[in-house]
C-alpha cells in the first residue's frame, strides 16, 4: 500500500495522455481522405457547395458562418474542421484549469480535450455541420470569458459575446445553452457584473449586426421559419414534440432526480460528516459501475456517466472551502450538454456522446479538487486506456451506413478533388454518372442515395430525409416545376416507399418515361432527358 501511495499518478496519467492523443490523432488524420457518408455528410456539404441555395427546413445557417473553413477539396475541408475542433476543446481545457489555478501538468491535461474530441467523433461525419459548429462557439465563447476573469481585462468580454452570437444562427434551437453561460457571466463576478453584462451585450448586438449585413438577410432568416412552419404541415416526425418530451424525461431521471434525493438525505442529515461520507461512497460505487459499463456497454456507459458526473458535482457544492464561481463553473460545464441537445430532433442519449467533451473536463477538476489518493485518477486513466486501446477497431467496424474504412481503396475524383471510396460505390458511380451528372432535376428514393446526387452534381428539389409525396409534390410546385420534370433514381437496397411514391404513377405522362436498369439502381428517365 506505501508503495502504492509513492507512485506519482499524474505523470503516469501525463503518459497515457500524450500516447493517446498522439495514436489517435495519426489515425484520424491519416484516414481523413476516405469514405463518405453519403446521407447525413452529403446532406451538410451540399449547403457549403450550394451556398444556402436550396430550400432546407433545417434551422441553421451553419454553412454562412464557417464558410471561411470551406473548401471543395472534402479531406481538406475535413482536416480544417477537425482541426478547428481540437482547438477549440483544448482552448478550452486549458483555460478552465487556470481559472481553478491547476496549473502542474496544465498543458498535458488540456490535451485530453483533444483526445476526447478524436474518440467522440471516431474519424466520421466531420465535414462541419451544426453541432460541431455550435461547439466551436460555445468553447471559444467561454474560453474568452474565462480569459477576462484570469487576466481581469473586462473588455475581453465584448469578444466573447461577438462569438457566442452566432449560436443564435448555428442552430437556432439550441440557444438555450446561451442562458446558463449568459447566467454564468451574470453570477461569477458580482462587483462588475453591470460592467461585464454590458460589453457581452455590445459583443453580442455586433455580431448579430455582421451577420445580417456580410453573411445572411433579415428577410432569409425569417423564410427559414416560415418554410419551417409550412414543412410541418407535412410531415412531424422529424422534428415531433416527442423528442422535446423525452429531453425533459432524461434531464429529470438523470439529473434533477437523483441529485433531488442526494440533496434530500443530505439536508435532512443536516450535511453532517457521516451523510457526506455515505454520499462520497455512493459516488464511488458509481464511478466503478461506469468504468465497468464503458469495457461492456460504451454506449451505455455514456449514460452511466451522466449519473456519475451530477453525483459528483453535488459533492463538489459541499465542498465549504472551494469559491462560490467555481461551483457556478462546475455547474455551467455539467448543463451545456443539455442546451447543445435541446431541440436537436433526436433523443439526448444520442448526442451526448458529441458533448461528452465537457463531462471528462468536469470530471477531472473534481478529481484534483474532492481527492488526494490516487484510485481516482487511476480510474480516470483505465477509461483512457480503454479508449486508446478500443480505438482502432473503428478502421474494421461496420459504421454509420455500412462505412468501413479499410475498405476505401478506390480513387474518386469529387469536386476535382482526390477521395478514396469502397469499389461497391466507386461502381456506382461509375454506372449512374451517364444518366445523372449535372442533371438539375433529381427525386432519390432515400436520403442513403444523397452523396450520389453530391458527386454526380445532380441536383433534388429539396435535400430532404423523407420521401412523402404530398410534400414532394408541394416543393415541386413551389419552385414551378411538375413531377414530368424530374428524373426518379430508386436503388435496390433503399426502394421508394408503395406507400408515398411509385415513379410511374406519381408522374402525369408514365408513358413518356424510360426506365433504366444500372448496377444496384433503377432510373425513371423523362422524355426530355439527355445525357450531359
Amino acid at each position: 500500500m506505501k508503495f502504492i501511495q509513492k507512485i506519482d499518478i499524474y505523470k503516469i496519467f501525463s503518459v497515457i495522455i500524450i500516447i493517446g492523443t498522439v495514436f489517435l490523432g495519426y489515425i484520424t488524420y491519416a484516414n481523413l481522405g476516405k469514405g463518405f457518408i453519403f446521407n447525413d455528410e452529403a446532406y451538410y456539404l451540399s449547403y457549403f457547395k450550394n451556398k444556402g441555395e436550396y430550400l432546407s427546413f433545417d434551422r441553421t445557417n451553419y454553412f454562412r458562418i464557417f464558410k471561411f473553413l470551406y473548401t471543395p477539396d472534402i479531406h481538406r475541408f475535413r482536416i480544417n474542421t477537425t482541426t478547428t475542433l481540437i482547438l477549440s476543446n483544448f482552448i478550452l481545457y486549458f483555460c478552465v484549469f487556470k481559472y481553478f489555478k491547476i496549473n502542474k501538468y496544465i498543458f498535458v491535461f488540456s490535451l485530453i480535450g483533444i483526445f476526447v474530441a478524436f474518440h467522440t467523433w471516431s474519424i466520421t461525419n466531420l465535414s462541419l455541420q451544426q453541432y460541431i459548429g455550435n461547439t466551436i462557439l460555445v468553447n471559444i465563447g467561454l474560453s474568452l470569458i474565462l480569459i477576462s476573469f484570469i487576466l481581469k481585462k473586462q473588455f475581453i468580454i465584448l469578444f466573447a459575446g461577438f462569438i457566442l452570437s452566432f449560436i443564435l444562427f448555428d442552430g437556432n434551437s439550441h440557444v438555450v445553452v446561451l442562458i446558463p453561460i449568459s447566467l454564468f457571466l451574470w453570477l461569477a463576478d458580482k462587483e462588475k457584473r453591470i460592467t461585464n453584462s454590458l460589453y457581452y451585450l455590445a459583443g453580442f448586438s455586433i455580431g448579430i449586426i455582421i451577420y445580417f449585413t456580410t453573411m445572411d438577410t433579415t428577410e432569409n432568416f425569417l423564410d427559414q421559419f416560415k418554410f419551417l412552419k409550412e414543412y410541418l404541415t407535412f410531415h412531424r416526425k422529424q422534428h415531433s414534440k416527442r423528442f422535446m418530451v423525452l429531453w425533459f424525461v432524461y434531464l429529470f431521471l438523470n439529473a434533477i432526480l437523483p441529485v433531488a434525493i442526494a440533496y434530500f438525505f443530505l439536508k435532512k442529515a443536516k450535511f453532517s460528516l457521516k451523510s457526506i461520507s455515505i454520499l462520497e461512497k455512493i459516488v464511488a460505487v458509481t464511478g466503478i459501475l461506469t468504468v465497468i459499463t464503458y469495457f461492456f456497454f460504451l454506449e451505455y456507459g455514456y449514460i452511466m456517466q451522466i449519473l456519475f458526473t451530477h453525483l459528483l458535482v453535488l459533492r463538489f457544492w459541499l465542498m465549504k472551502e472551494e469559491p462560490i464561481a467555481n461551483k457556478y463553473l462546475i455547474t455551467l460545464l455539467l448543463v451545456i450538454p443539455y442546451g447543445l441537445t435541446f431541440g436537436s430532433q433526436t433523443w439526448f442519449h444520442l448526442r451526448l456522446h458529441v458533448y461528452i467533451v465537457y463531462y471528462f473536463l468536469l470530471t477531472l477538476i473534481c478529481f484534483i479538487k474532492l481527492y488526494r489518493n490516487i484510485y481516482w485518477i487511476a480510474g480516470y486513466s483505465i477509461v483512457l486506456i480503454f479508449l486508446i486501446v478500443t480505438f482502432p477497431a473503428r478502421l474494421t467496424e461496420k459504421g454509420w451506413k455500412d462505412f468501413v474504412f479499410t475498405e476505401q481503396n478506390e480513387k474518386v475524383k469529387v469536386n476535382g478533388y482526390d477521395l478514396y471510396l469502397d469499389k461497391g460505390r466507386k461502381k456506382d458511380l461509375d454506372d449512374l454518372r451517364p444518366y445523372l451528372e449535372n442533371q438539375p432535376n433529381v427525386i432519390y428514393s432515400s436520403n442513403h442515395l444523397m452523396g450520389y446526387l453530391y458527386m454526380l452534381d445532380a441536383t433534388p428539389p429539396i435535400y430532404y430525409y423523407f420521401t412523402l409525396k404530398d410534400y414532394i409534390n408541394y416543393i415541386i410546385k413551389k419552385v414551378g416545376k411538375t413531377p414530368d420534370d424530374y428524373i426518379y433514381i430508386e436503388s435496390n437496397d433503399y426502394p421508394f416507399s408503395p406507400k408515398e411514391i411509385i415513379p410511374l404513377k406519381f408522374v402525369n405522362h408514365p408513358e413518356k418515361y424510360k426506365v433504366v436498369k444500372t448496377g444496384r439502381f433503377t432510373l425513371y428517365l423523362p422524355a426530355q432527358f439527355q445525357k450531359k
